[in-house]
């Protein structure tokens, strides 16, 4: 039953496998016959359209035919000839340029009202561009037969040279600051120019700027400016800026004021007669300036004129208040007019670049073509500009620095030189007008032969016409400027400074454009980016950090402070200097001026003030290269030599001698021990080798009356020289500390060679001011000195010490002593402080206990009545010495203990050597010896005796025996 089973399953099987691949078969017939319907389809549609487009085509064959046959028709037509025509084209033509011509004429008739109306809206360009059309129309050479249009032509000149009239009014308005509309027209130093940058640098010194970097060629006001120009002249061609005010913005308005002018083909005589004005203009620039400060300042002027003579300095305050003002706006609007010079300058470079101004004059019927060298060859440059300045400058600071009735005659800066001569009625200079006729006469000779002319433009250039200048016309005083307060130096550190400041911050624009310089041919654009690039971290420093074209642009201030301000200077300081020291109480004491308690002179107090003025004075003018010291040095030498003429007269006696102390000084071995006395480094055993050096000088002799100087008033006055020398000693070192303080702020090799110089030459003044004081504080000394050797040798030489009875009084001598140096010590008080003093009267009693015990040899014959005279003596000078007192009055003890060996009799003195050792010398011990016996004789001279000789032998034993030996009995 399964096998059955199974069979039946397979025959089922294959049944159900036929028949769907039955069905399979069927439905691939199906599709392949909706196929072949599909394609059958499709052709018998493209049969249709085949048809359609055949019969499209033969219709428009059909069409071509046509149009083809009426053009051969028309031009047959067309070929045939009708004159009618040509005549009425022809006619038709020239009545149309009839009215064209008639209609723009009509529009020409209206040109001044319509420049009129450009001009009060300020529009110069659309004004220029109007006229030149009107012009080119015309001027046309094809109605130059037209006779009723002269009437025309010359209202248009005249409307051309009004219209240039008032470009070039407008321009100087602008350039020269006034128009209200003007950047920085109030002048304030570092007010920003409306650029985002600072114009004038700042008002600072030039220690706060030392720390400022130059400007980038990106960062300078000209590059910031002329991209703002750009952009507000774009913002008015869009018509975004319609409305406002063309001159609001100055420097656009200038630059649009240029551009008219090159549009009129008159960018040139602008330029020209732009030059011819520029020192009129200035001129009128300052006066206006002075107006404004003069008006603002009103009662600091009245107030300085008032105060003048009542209180100087409050003066000088207001001079200087009123001096800084007005330096301040002047330097701040000289810098932006030279902006504004420098930014015409670089337009109109950028006018020559651009062809488009070639174009109109290519256009204009009025003038032949301009070749491209004539229209780049400008007649002004920077370097026009600034030499004028440089010219008021420099006449400002003659006005206000130089005193009129002080100058020796005019001042040449330019050609001033140290040869003094006859000066010429006459001398030939550059004519600027006849110059001008000439380059105008070859400018019209290059025009119309430029090619047989290639050398004309070298020849141009070296061109020189002769103008006879007249040194004597009196042209001062229509061109000097009314001045606001006296001229003085004092005026200097305002004036100067602030024109040596202006000169740093306008070095870039100035330095590299002089005329005839190689870079003065670059755009002014491209040499201030030249100039900043050479230029030093720092502004404008006088010494070896200046840039080569900052010390270029500043020499004509350098030069005028070396050739006329330092020379007016010292003149001005010697004529105050003859003044005080020629005066018959120079060198009278001035009770009002004191140095250590003690008067000076009135010169010398007038002097020192002198020399702080001109100290501080120039210090502040430190950034001015030259020796500024020369002046002080001057007046210290000048002194010196007045102290030394009187120091000479002082020493020298009526019959033109000179005193002994004063030959004295000069001996280098009693310099050497004052010296050490005076620093205070005295060695032991100096008192004694200084009485030697005397004595070697006084080559045992009395010394005469006339050698000496006796004459109080004398040695007063070498006092008061000496305290007055030591004043000045001190007021020198002041004022030299001062300038070497402000020489160590600069830097560099040159400013420590500088200040090398500086301290050698006060090294040398001090010298010689130290030598001289120390020279009168010596010849004090030595002359107290050698008072004590004429009247101690009188004392001994004359004097009798073989008396009866016991004298009641001093010997007369030594109360002429007495008298001698109290009053010297009472004079010498009043001039000098107490360690002067002590250097005068030091060791006196020394040295006259050492004359009264050496004139001994003098003494002719002695007793005890002599010797309790002798004693006397030295009391009295003891006691005076005290009573004025005088320190080391003790070294008198000395001589009256040695008087004092008389009363112990010859064994007393040997047994006093023996017991005490000897405390002088073998000849005053044997002369001591020689009294006793000389006393106890009747007779003057003790004849010799041998106990004499036995005493005078054991004396030498005993002073022959070495220190610390055994001495042996007297009776031995």
């Amino acid at each position: 039953m399964d096998a059955h089973r199974s069979r039946q399953s397979s025959r089922s099987q294959r049944s159900a496998d036929h028949s769907s691949a039955g069905a399979a078969e069927r439905k691939e017939q199906a599709l392949r016959q909706a196929e072949v319907n599909e394609y059958y389809g499709g052709f018998n549609d493209s049969i249709l359209t085949f048809s359609g487009l055949h019969g499209r085509i033969h219709d428009a064959s059909s069409s071509v035919n046509a149009v083809k046959g009426s053009l051969q028709r028309v031009r047959r037509m067309l070929l045939e000839e009708r004159g009618s025509l040509d005549q009425l084209y022809s006619k038709s033509n020239q009545l149309g340029a009839i009215v064209a011509i008639l209609k723009r004429l009509e529009e020409v008739k209206k040109v001044r009202e319509e420049i009129s109306a450009y001009a009060r809206e300020k529009k110069f360009l659309a004004a220029a561009g109007k006229l030149v059309q009107d012009m080119q129309f015309v001027f046309d050479p094809e109605l130059d037969s037209i006779e009723a249009l002269a009437g025309l032509r010359q209202l248009l000149e005249k409307e051309k040279a009004d219209l240039i009239q008032k470009l070039v009014d407008e321009l100087h308005s602008h350039i020269y600051l006034k128009s209200v509309y003007c950047e920085r027209r109030m002048g304030v130093e570092g007010e920003d120019g409306g650029d985002g940058t600072d114009d004038a640098g700042g008002d600072a010194g030039a220690a706060g700027a030392a720390g400022q970097k130059p400007l980038g060629k990106s960062d300078r006001p000209g590059r910031h400016r002329m991209r703002r120009v750009r952009k507000a002249k774009k913002a008015s061609e869009s018509g975004d800026d319609a409305e406002s005010n063309p001159e609001a913005d100055s420097f656009a308005y200038v630059e649009m004021l240029l551009e008219s002018l090159a549009t009129l083909e008159t960018t040139n005589e602008t330029l020209q007669e732009i030059k011819s004005s520029i020192s009129l203009e200035l001129s009128r620039l300052i006066d206006g300036i002075i107006g404004e400060v003069e008006e603002r300042n009103r009662v600091l002027i009245s107030r300085s004129r008032v105060t003048d003579h009542d209180d100087p300095l409050l003066a000088q305050d207001a001079d200087r208040e009123v001096l800084s003002d007005f330096a301040r706006i002047l330097f701040a609007r000289l810098e932006s007019v030279l902006e504004y010079h420098d930014y015409v300058l670089d337009i109109v470079h950028h006018f020559d670049r651009n062809e488009r101004y070639s174009l109109t004059s290519a256009l204009s019927p009025v003038s032949p073509p301009t070749p491209a060298a004539a229209r780049r060859s400008r007649p002004y440059t920077i370097g026009d500009i600034w030499g004028a300045m440089k010219t008021e400058i420099l006449a400002l600071l003659k006005d206000y620095l130089i005193v009129e009735d002080a100058q020796a005659g005019p001042v040449d800066i330019a050609h001033s030189s140290g040869d003094a001569g006859v000066k010429d009625l006459f001398h030939m200079e550059k004519g600027d007008g006849l110059a001008s006729a000439a380059d105008a006469l070859y400018t019209q000779i290059e025009r119309h032969f430029q090619s047989l002319t290639t050398s004309i433009a070298d020849r141009k250039k070296e061109l020189t016409t002769p103008a006879v200048i007249d040194e004597y016309a009196d042209q001062q005083n229509s061109l000097q400027h009314k001045l606001l307060v006296e001229p003085g130096i004092e005026h200097a550190p305002v004036l100067l400074n602030m024109a040596l400041r202006f000169t740093s911050r306008v070095a870039p624009m100035v330095a590299s454009g002089a005329a005839g310089s190689p870079s003065a041919i670059l755009s002014p654009a491209v040499r201030r980016s030249v100039a900043g690039d050479l230029s030093p971290a720092s502004p404008l420093v006088a010494g070896p950090q200046a840039a080569p074209g900052d010390a270029d642009a500043d020499e004509y201030l350098q030069t005028f402070f070396r050739k006329v301000f330092l020379p007016h200077a010292e003149a001005q300081a010697m004529r105050l200097f003859d003044a005080v020291t020629s005066a018959s109480d120079a060198f009278d004491v001035d009770l009002n001026t004191y140095f250590g308690g003690r008067p000076v002179f009135r010169s010398a107090a007038a002097i020192v003030p002198l020399l702080h003025d001109f100290g501080g004075l120039l210090n502040s003018l430190d950034m001015f290269r030259g020796e500024n010291w020369g002046i002080l040095l001057q007046l210290s030498t000048r002194y010196y030599d007045k102290c030394l003429e009187l120091f000479q007269d002082t020493v020298r006696s009526p019959e033109n001698q000179t005193y002994l102390s004063v030959r004295w000084s000069e001996n280098m071995e009693m310099q050497l021990l004052f010296d050490r006395r005076f620093r205070q480094a005295e060695k032991p055993g100096d008192v004694d080798r200084e009485i030697r050096q005397e004595e070697a000088l006084k080559t045992d002799r009395s010394l005469n009356l006339y050698e000496l100087i006796f004459d109080v008033k004398r040695l007063v006055c070498l006092a008061q020289l000496h305290q007055t020398l030591e004043w000045l000693l001190a007021q020198l070192d002041r004022i030299s500390a001062e300038r070497a303080a402000v020489l160590r702020k600069q830097e560099g090799p040159a400013a420590a060679a500088q200040l090398k110089r500086h301290e050698a030459d006060k090294s040398k003044v001090v010298n010689r001011y130290l030598s001289l004081s120390v020279q009168c504080l010596m010849v004090l000394r030595i002359e107290v000195r050698t008072h004590c050797f004429h009247y101690l040798d009188l004392a001994t030489r004359e004097g009798d010490y073989r008396l009866d009875s016991e004298a009641l009084e001093p010997e007369s001598y030594i109360q002429a002593l007495n008298a001698d140096v109290s009053t010297v010590e009472e004079k010498m008080e009043a001039c000098l402080p107490a360690n002067k003093l002590a250097l005068v009267f030091g060791h006196v009693s020394v040295l006259m206990a050492h004359i009264l015990i050496a004139n001994t040899r003098h003494i002719k014959s002695f007793n005890a009545a002599g010797n309790k005279k002798m004693v006397r003596n030295i009391l009295a000078l003891q006691q005076n010495l005290t009573n004025i007192a005088l320190s080391e009055e003790s070294g008198l003890d000395r001589a009256r203990k040695f008087y004092e060996l008389y009363d112990l009799g010859a064994d007393g003195i040997l047994k006093h050597i023996a017991e005490h050792g000897p405390a002088f010398s073998f000849d005053d011990y044997r002369r001591m010896i020689d009294f006793v016996y000389s006393g106890d004789s009747d007779q003057r001279t003790a004849p010799p005796s041998s106990q004499h000789e036995a005493h005078v032998r054991r004396l030498h034993e005993l002073l022959s025996q070495p220190a610390g030996a055994p001495v042996r009995s007297a009776k031995a």
